[in-house]
């Protein structure tokens, strides 16, 4: 039975006690007499004693009756007694010399049953047979409210705790009956959705899988391209002496050598484009990429800018302080070689470098500026975005993912740092280093 229909059984039972409480003691009156009768009974009394034959006690008809005379020992007892017990009293009187009635006493008419006792009785019956009603139903709406709810709710804390041990299979029991039937059907549907998706990281990272192994291999061919030619061209190159032989030989070989440079060149273009296809297959793997930081002497900072100097055209417009800063060698080596890349692909003109240790912020500012045509400055703000790029000729014409520098963002952002991008007569990037 559902807990409404439980309700409203509840509800109309205790309404019929209700109903009949009300009743019975409606219909109960304590002490009912009839006056006329009791009058007559008086009368009758009154002349009897006037004639010496009444009695202190008896019984007129349906009525019992007893005289307290004034004089009694026992008179106020009596009266007490009697008006305890609501019983009807009337005086008993005769006539004076003068006249007058004169005040012989009282009579005290005894029920032949006790109204009150019954209605008392009654109301004792009701009140236990109403107790008993409610608590069984009580106990019934307990029952009703354990085995729809309390234990569907134990079924699924288990079931939370076979999903949180990896049993995808363990599987509800339906009951549409309880009011709980339509989270135990979401609760399912939600179990195989988590089971479905396990099986598809699984499949997932089985192709993941498959697929570095493939490009590897696909790698693995150009390298060895490479490196044979690289071979060829070492020992030809070796082997040519150009006081010995004519100038067309010369000019041959050296014709060959360019042309095997341009194979090379070829290949490593292959090769770049495998790595990048690697690098989106694992772009989520890369966002995770952990970061290391420890105290570091800023110099290492120049030394990441001569390692990577190969055109010379990297100029330091003034000193870099001596400090120790906070960062991730290989991190930031990673930032600076992918901000002095872009440089020279997009710009390809002088790279100025600026130094300033702020003590009062406890930041080391690295400021890098090119002077090409910069970025529009509408999109100035996105170049940090992932796999944003600008909409100009020259970064169109250029090869690229769009990646560099929100991964260099995010390398700051773990160091503790920060980067930003902005237009001056160029573009400009500056890093912002924690010192220690």
């Amino acid at each position: 039975m559902k807990i409404r229909n439980v309700v409203i059984v509840f509800t109309v039972m205790l309404l019929v006690v209700y109903v009949s409480l009300i009743s019975t003691i409606t219909a109960t009156q304590i002490n009912q007499v009839d006056v006329t009768e009791i009058n007559g009974i008086v009368k009758s009394i009154e002349k009897d004693w006037a004639d010496g034959v009444a009695k202190k006690s008896g019984t007129v008809g349906a009525m019992s009756y007893q005289i307290a005379l004034v004089g009694d020992e026992n008179y106020q007892a009596l009266l007490f007694d009697g008006i305890k017990n609501r019983q009807t009293i009337i005086d008993l009187t005769e006539p004076a010399a003068d006249g007058q009635l004169e005040l012989l006493g009282k009579i005290i008419f005894r029920a032949e049953s006790n109204e009150e006792a019954t209605i008392k009785k009654r109301l004792l019956i009701s009140v236990t047979i109403t107790f008993l009603i409610v608590l069984m139903m009580v106990y019934a709406v307990l029952g009703l409210v354990h085995r729809s709810i309390l234990r569907p709710f134990g079924v699924m804390k288990e079931f939370a705790r076979k999903i949180a041990d990896g049993d995808l299979e363990f599987r509800l029991p339906m009951d549409r009956g309880n009011y709980f039937g339509a989270f135990t059907e979401s609760f399912d549907l939600m179990r195989e959705e988590l089971r479905k998706a396990r099986q598809g990281e699984y499949q997932a990272n089985i192709s993941k899988k498959e697929l570095v192994a493939e490009l590897s291999h696909d790698i693995k061919t150009p390298v060895a391209t490479i490196k044979a030619i690289c071979e060829v061209l070492a020992i030809k190159l070796a082997t040519v002496k150009t006081a010995d032989l004519p100038a067309l030989t010369v000019a041959r070989t050296l014709t060959e050598s360019i042309e095997k440079i341009a194979v090379i060149d070829a290949k490593a273009d292959i090769i770049d484009a495998l790595i990048s296809n690697l690098f989106h297959a694992t772009l989520e793997e890369l966002e995770m990429l952990k970061i290391n930081s420890s105290e570091q002497a800023s110099t290492v900072i120049m030394q990441m800018f001569k390692d990577i100097d190969n055109f010379g055209k990297i100029q330091f417009k003034n000193d870099l302080a001596e400090c120790l800063i906070f960062c991730d060698p290989l991190r930031l080596s990673q930032v600076i070689d992918n901000i002095i890349s872009n440089s020279h692909k997009y710009a390809k003109t002088d790279i100025d470098i600026w130094f300033n240790l702020d003590k009062t912020e406890k930041n080391l500012t690295v400021k890098i500026k090119d002077y090409g045509v910069g970025v529009d400055p509408d999109e100035c703000p996105l170049v940090c975005e992932k796999f944003f790029r600008g909409s100009g000729q020259t970064v169109q014409n250029t090869p690229g993912s769009g990646l560099g520098l929100y991964l260099a963002r995010q390398f700051m952002v773990g160091m503790g740092g920060n980067l930003r991008c902005y237009n001056e007569d160029g573009f400009v990037v500056e890093l912002r280093i924690k010192v220690v």
